[in-house]
């Protein structure tokens, strides 16, 4: 069942639970207090008979009622102080209507005789007082009925009456048409409802069911925030969540498509790298295998070579597998809390006994040591790789020269390391961190790098929830800058 028609059966067993309601008080009430079964003839003659009289009703049916019982034939007709009290009870409002044998002996000028003679209740001698309504020409009297005999055994009756309000006679007149017309107003209403509805919900949910069939068929483009003002806040919430789920999805099929241009360009890299050192080697061997080689010189040259491209073939595989296991986060991070100062010391002292030639020199900007939460060999693996960049591209005019500085800050330590190299070009600078660059001068290896130093660095980096970035100017050198979470 659809949601629209759910709403609208909700809507019209509301008015019926609500009318049904209504009416079976209204019933319990009336058996209740009158021990009868409630019809619509007995509710109006409940409603009729069981009101009290009114004082000028009670005054007057007492006054004639006393008369019908002493002297009934002075009713016939009325005279002298009989006919004043009758005339006061007329001012006041009050018809006085008397029959006799089923002919109108007497009634108030305000009646009307046929309507009188219409409507008359019945002579009932064994209930002498009966109250009730009655209509005379259009109008409703409410009436108490005295049955009385006159002096020759005649059957007469006496009846005061006083006009209905406005309001009951009102409803008994035009009842039916008031409850049609609620109905009517009550149906529009559920009608002009069940559009609203529509417009607000149902439809705004039928166009998102429309996006969302263009989603599933890769139509990724179709926009689902096109809403009227008029839709409900939780369809235009759901909307939204959708679109940024649309949107969510546009941004991993393009990261999908950025990673698999990575992947092809990794392979492409890789078959690169790979193939230069294994032709290298394949060609010394078959020089000696050829006797190309003649002598224990050139034997030794060969052989030589042959072992400094295995071993760079080697680093590069080394280094290739620690980045695929870095980017697929297959790695373990132990972190401790590590003295940036000792432990930059105990780096340069390593790296110095085996560079004597190269100066590091580390800066402590703080009166304090400096403390951060990181995998020790992982971030040893940070600065090795960094202070070798350096190496590899030192510049040919002068002696390397690596400064390290330590600053801190309310929440990050940050890191400069500092070389008076043979720098970056500017335009090349955005892509350092990605894998296998290496620069297009420097893209034969003659520099002995695989490229994915830097990228290893940015990926440890990264797990440590942190932030490298770079600056360097041509023939100036290269400053990298690390920052790291305060421990």
């Amino acid at each position: 069942m659809t949601i629209k028609k759910r709403f609208l059966i909700s809507y019209i067993g509301g008015i019926a639970i609500a009318c049904l309601s209504l009416v079976s008080i209204i019933c319990i009430i009336f058996y209740v207090t009158t021990g009868k079964n409630p019809t619509p003839g007995t509710l109006y003659r409940a409603f009729t008979q069981q009101r009290s009289l009114s004082p000028e009703e009670e005054l007057a049916y007492v006054k004639l009622r006393g008369i019908a019982k002493t002297d009934p034939d002075q009713l016939l007709i009325p005279r002298g102080e009989l006919k004043k009290n009758i005339r006061q009870f007329e001012s006041e409002s009050l018809g006085v209507v008397v029959s006799m044998d089923e002919l109108i002996a007497y009634y108030s000028k305000d009646l009307v005789e046929k309507s009188l003679v219409a409507h008359f209740p019945k002579f009932d001698a064994n209930n002498i007082e009966t109250r009730g309504t009655i209509d005379n020409a259009g109008r409703l009297y409410r009436y108490v009925k005295f049955d009385f005999y006159f002096s020759d055994n005649v059957p007469g009756s006496l009846l005061v009456l006083k006009k209905e309000n406005n309001f009951l006679e009102f409803m008994t007149k035009w009842g039916v048409l008031i409850i049609v017309a609620i109905l009517v107003v009550s149906f529009s209403g559920l009608l002009f409802l069940n559009h609203l509805l529509r417009k607000t919900i149902i439809q705004p949910l039928e166009n998102l069911g429309a996006g969302m069939s263009e989603i599933s068929n890769g139509h990724l483009e179709v926009v689902m925030t096109d809403q009227s003002q008029q839709t409900a806040m939780e369809v235009k919430q759901l909307t939204d969540d959708f679109e940024k789920m649309r949107e969510a999805l546009i941004d991993s099929t393009e990261e999908q498509e950025k990673l698999e241009e990575n992947r092809k360009e990794l392979v492409a890299s890789i078959s690169h790298d790979l193939k230069t050192p294994i032709t290298s080697i394949i060609g010394y061997v078959e020089g000696l295998l050829d006797g190309v080689a003649d002598s224990p010189e050139k034997q030794n040259k060969y052989l030589q070579t042959i072992h400094t491209k295995a071993i760079s073939l080697n680093e590069l595989i080394e280094e290739l597998f620690l980045y695929s296991k870095l980017d697929a986060v297959a790695i373990p991070f132990q972190f401790d809390r590590i003295n940036v100062n000792e432990f930059l010391k105990h780096i340069i002292e390593e790296f110095q006994l085996q560079e004597s030639s190269v100066s590091i020199q580390l800066i402590d900007h703080q009166a304090h040591p400096s403390y951060v939460l990181a995998d020790r060999m992982q971030l040893n693996r940070v600065f090795i790789n960094l202070i070798e960049n350096s190496l590899k591209f030192k510049s040919k005019e002068r002696s390397l020269a690596i400064k390290i500085e330590v600053f801190e800050t309310n929440q990050e330590v940050r890191i400069r390391i500092v070389d008076n190299g043979q720098g970056i070009p500017e335009e090349q600078l955005p892509f350092v961190f990605d894998h296998f660059y290496r620069g297009e001068e420097a893209r034969p290896t003659n520099t002995g790098g695989s490229g994915l130093g830097l990228a290893i660095v940015k990926q440890i980096i990264d797990m440590h929830e942190g932030k490298v970035t770079i600056e360097s100017e041509l023939h100036q050198g290269t400053t990298i800058t690390i920052l790291l979470k305060k421990a």
